[in-house]
């Protein structure tokens, strides 16, 4: 989400986004390494979204992965869309994130199943998008229980497995560039985005003895698959904007650097960096990968 365009800008952002994609060379989406063979992961919101293109590139980078989303049979969607690669490295878990005995349940069958756990996304979240005056209390307080609660118990639970195990391991938590940068009329997306942020930095602290490296991404608009980008926060996004909502994905595209779609694959791969051996000396660090609209300074 984006804050210093004027409503008299977003039918150029929308024709430039347009004119670059055809006049200049888009790379392909990315391949995933397989650098992640032998190690167990857990997802939370594998169901979907970013969620679902992350947990699919675990797996294609060699990991066996626990898919954990509130939504069962999208869980198995994600675990059906990998062939049978996935009925080889899957494990499908319903589990509400913010209950803890649910959670902590998902974790154990994760560990019954594989053995031990060397990864541990959160990526569960919502994005309730009000004004300020019209923000009803209730999806202010689940946005909190979800996207801060939720990513808590993930953590929680994945920390007492790995220091019972004694091997290390990467927490990797799914933020937004709006943790960074916040956006109009979204005030509880953009606090809990930042909030997990400065938890990843205090758990890198407290986890870095034990070997356990904690780390956030902070990925621009990703449509592909995202239940956060559905019709009506589309339109609440073109209300925001002055705009139609057919404009709103071009304008938002318009907004980078690059002036290209990001894909989840392309999260994916950071992810898959970051739970690496690769990234072994990475922690308490924030990756933006936003195409270049938000610039950490």
């Amino acid at each position: 989400m984006a804050t210093r365009k004027s409503q008299s800008q977003p039918t150029r952002a929308s024709q430039r986004s347009a004119a670059s994609q055809s006049s200049k060379h888009v790379p392909p989406v990315p391949r995933i390494p397989r650098l992640l063979v032998g190690r167990a992961a857990l997802v939370t919101g594998a169901g979907s979204g970013l969620g679902r293109g992350i947990a699919e590139g675990l797996v294609r980078a060699g990991a066996k992965v626990a898919l954990v989303d509130i939504d069962l049979a999208a869980a198995q969607e994600t675990c059906a869309g990998l062939g049978p690669l996935g009925r080889k490295a899957c494990l499908c878990a319903q589990a509400d994130v913010t209950d803890e005995t649910q959670v902590a349940e998902a974790f154990r069958r994760a560990v019954d199943r594989f053995g031990h756990l060397d990864i541990c996304v959160p990526a569960a979240g919502i994005a309730p998008a009000f004004p300020l005056v019209d923000f009803p209390v209730g999806p202010w307080r689940k946005a909190l229980e979800i996207n801060l609660t939720g990513y808590f118990l993930a953590a929680r639970e994945a920390a007492r497995i790995m220091i019972r195990q004694g091997r290390g391991g990467s927490i990797i938590l799914v933020s937004s560039k709006s943790g960074l940068e916040a956006s109009k009329a979204n005030a509880a997306y953009n606090a809990t985005k930042a909030g997990e942020i400065h938890l990843a930095r205090g758990w890198a602290l407290e986890l870095g003895p034990y070997g356990i490296r904690v780390n956030a991404v902070a990925p621009g608009n990703v449509f592909k698959g995202s239940k956060i980008w559905n019709p009506e926060y589309i339109k609440a996004c073109a209300r925001k904007r002055g705009i139609k909502p057919s404009e709103v994905i071009p304008y938002y595209v318009g907004l980078t650097a690059l002036g290209i779609e990001i894909q989840p694959e392309d999260v994916a791969g950071i992810v898959v960096w970051l739970a690496s051996d690769a990234a072994r000396v990475i922690t308490g660090q924030v990756i933006v990968c936003d195409a270049g609209q938000v610039f950490v300074r």
